[in-house]
């Protein structure tokens, strides 16, 4: 199925490069040579000589779902004059979202231009078939282009594409000029970009610009939470940590959910500094060191490795250099040793333990000398026992251990599996290959799991999130059975019966006692399960809010005077004015914040039930001082009349500086414009 047929067409190979390392393989295909990881910095654009004899490409398929975009796209209409960059791509591949900095440079750095990226997710595993999950997956990875749900494989069969990921490149006419395979082609892609550009503008083949194509939004959860990718509960009983990933941001609570602390600004980044200066990028995975009272992140997206002193409220970054790397042996000492999205962490003695999805590797940080390198993984993609490096991993991400025994999830051969930590001997529990994938409980021998993210140990069981069936199961080593313990299957919250416990690809699980913490990552919440009598429970968080995409800049809000009376506090009558074309979104959660500019932010924030508009806030005397100024913001969601899947989170910004006045009203009345945002995807 996945092979070329005779039907394909004959792809023209670029010049420069034809297969970049890192390529997903299809059945027996074998992975491509090398290629050398793009600069960051742009470099000076010469023309290439290009192909000139060049095939048309084939129409995508008109019955085939798109999502992330508001119709279906056609490449004789919507994209003639454009040049086209295919991402043929499935979500669960590290490779793949290797690839997606590359297309979002190309979007920037040709913003305006005749220059369109489109997705064609050929989904490998079953769950990834679904155009709900595709969707949600693309507001995971912050993808902003338009994607086609590729059934059956059947624009990758007729394109001739033989791994993931592939970006193959139309010019203006619809022609095919080339293909590019595997990751780190940044430099030969926007070299190819600019002189099908230079030559369209030549030949007068280009549009004069790339079309309007609005992708869909997503609400903000009331959780606080957005696609929370780990949990820990530590050992002590003192903490619950939680990766929110795509806010990027590590939040430190404690068991009855009170935020103790965030580490992390929101903004994306790899600074370090104070817990509210910081940033990071997706992070994920966490280990804890209660002697020292530092936590250590996997910070994933920015290949490296930070350490959070929870006394201090200081971020360190204590491994990686910020970029990508290709090595697969390591050596180096701390921020002079590159990574490759590192993925989960486990901390044993004074050893940390690296999930190296990136590079299909186990790595080890010494966390008093920061020396880091590869310590069980070949690099090569596949599921093969053996000691050390001579076995084989396929993306490892989540950990667990006891004893002399490591255990991982290795996610794309849908497996568990362990290595002993005296000797390196790689074993597998469950799994046998990378298409070998299924919901099947019974005898390990004969049982499937779809790409698991994460694994506990409680007594003597395994617990793994089977991510892609949305459960939770047990293994009985011993017993040599896995059984499911949590999660229907289903992923849809509304098909839960009463007292069902409903998953949507679970990335993260911790034990603490009898308690195990599951990371709902697509839910955008984290549950607290009962392992003795199945008994759960969100675990809510107190004092969280989730980061605003909107940018309050003080500098451009106007300031407005508001009367108050002498002695008396103020009430404020917060609502919207919306445009005729959309609506207030009565689903999602509607947050208010009130404090001081320049003082302590959030003196006075709560929410109130979806849908209810006017909000009012009082503001006792004691919290008014008529030398400040007060920032008011309202945060909701709206919801376009003409396509109700656009739904986009924004906020409301007042600045006030009150005023005593014995005639004031004994109301404030608050009101803001809120207008459409014409969401347009151009490259």
């Amino acid at each position: 199925m996945l092979l070329p047929t005779n039907r394909s067409i004959l792809v023209l190979l670029f010049l420069v490069v034809a297969m970049g390392l890192g390529s997903c393989r299809t059945g027996k295909l074998a992975h491509g040579a090398t290629a050398e990881k793009s600069e960051e910095k742009d470099t000076p654009m010469r023309r290439l000589d290009l192909p000139s004899d060049r095939m048309r490409a084939p129409e995508f398929p008109k019955e085939f779902a798109w999502v992330n975009s508001d119709r279906r796209l056609s490449l004789r209409d919507d994209l003639a004059g454009n040049v086209v960059v295919l991402d043929f791509w499935t979500y669960c591949c590290i490779n793949c979202m290797h690839v997606l900095p590359d297309l979002e440079y190309i979007e920037h750095k040709y913003a305006g231009q005749p220059v369109v990226v489109i997705g064609v997710h050929s989904a490998k595993f079953d769950n990834e078939s679904d155009p709900r999950n595709i969707e949600t997956a693309c507001a995971r990875y912050d993808i902003a282009h338009p994607v086609i749900v590729d059934e059956g494989h059947r624009i990758w069969s007729t394109y001739g594409v033989r791994a993931w990921p592939t970006l193959v490149v139309l010019d203006p006419e619809g022609r095919v000029v080339g293909t590019l395979s595997g990751e780190g082609n940044r430099h030969a892609l926007d070299a190819i970009v600019y002189t099908l550009l230079e030559e369209g503008r030549e030949n007068g083949t280009l549009a004069a610009s790339p079309p309007s194509i609005r992708r869909s939004g997503r609400v903000t959860a009331s959780s606080g939470l957005a696609f929370p990718g780990k949990v820990l509960a530590e050992s002590s009983g003192k903490f619950v940590f939680i990766s929110d990933s795509n806010h990027d941001r590590v939040i430190v609570a404690d068991p009855t959910g009170l935020v103790i602390a965030v580490a992390g600004s929101g903004r994306k980044g790899r600074s370090d500094g104070t817990f509210a200066d910081a940033e990071f990028d997706n992070p994920q995975g966490l280990a804890y060191d209660s002697a020292e009272n530092v936590l250590y992140v996997a910070d994933t997206d920015n290949h490296l490795i930070r350490r959070l002193d929870l006394s201090t409220r200081l971020v360190e970054t204590v491994a990686g250099t910020g970029e990508q790397v290709y090595d697969r042996a390591g050596g180096r000492v701390g921020r002079f040793q590159g990574l490759n999205s590192p993925w989960d962490l486990a901390l044993i003695g004074d050893t940390l333990y690296i999930a190296m999805a990136g590079s299909h590797q186990l790595w080890v940080l010494d966390t008093k000398t920061f020396a880091v390198r590869a310590w069980a993984g070949s690099g090569y993609e596949d599921i093969q026992d053996g000691d050390g490096q001579h076995a084989a991993l396929a993306q490892p991400s989540g950990f667990a251990y006891a004893g002399d025994w490591l255990y991982f999830a290795d996610s794309e051969v849908s497996a568990v599996r362990k290595v002993n930590l005296k000797t390196r001997e790689v074993m597998t529990l469950i799994g046998r290959g990378l298409f070998d994938f299924g919901d099947r409980d019974g005898k390990l021998s004969r049982a499937l799991l779809q790409h698991p993210l994460g694994v506990a140990v409680h007594g003597d069981e395994i617990l793994v999130a089977d991510t892609y069936n949305h459960k939770i199961k047990r293994i009985h080593e011993a017993k040599g059975t896995v059984e499911t313990i949590a999660g229907t299957g289903e992923s849809l919250l509304a098909s839960a019966r009463e007292g069902e416990l409903v998953l949507y690809e679970p990335g993260g699980i911790s034990v603490a006692g009898d308690t195990l913490y599951i990371a709902d990552t697509n839910h955008d919440r984290v549950i607290r399960y009962n392992l003795l009598n199945n008994a759960w429970s969100e675990f809510a968080l107190r004092g969280l809010y989730a980061a605003t995409e909107t940018d309050v800049s003080l500098d451009h809000l106007p300031m407005q005077r508001v009367n108050v009376r002498p002695g008396a506090g103020l009430v404020l009558r917060l609502s919207a004015d919306f445009a005729d074309s959309i609506h207030l979104n009565t689903e999602a959660p509607i947050h208010y914040a009130f404090g001081s500019i320049g003082g302590i932010w959030n003196e006075i924030e709560g929410d109130v039930p979806p849908g209810k508009l006017p909000v009012t806030i009082r503001v006792p005397a004691s919290a008014l001082d008529s030398s400040r100024e007060y920032l008011v913001e309202l945060s909701l969601a709206y919801c376009t009349s003409d396509n109700r899947n656009l739904c986009v989170p924004t906020t409301l910004a007042w600045r006030l500086k009150p005023a005593e006045n014995a005639q004031a009203d004994s109301v404030t009345q608050l009101s803001g414009r809120i207008a459409p945002i014409r969401e347009t995807i151009s490259p």
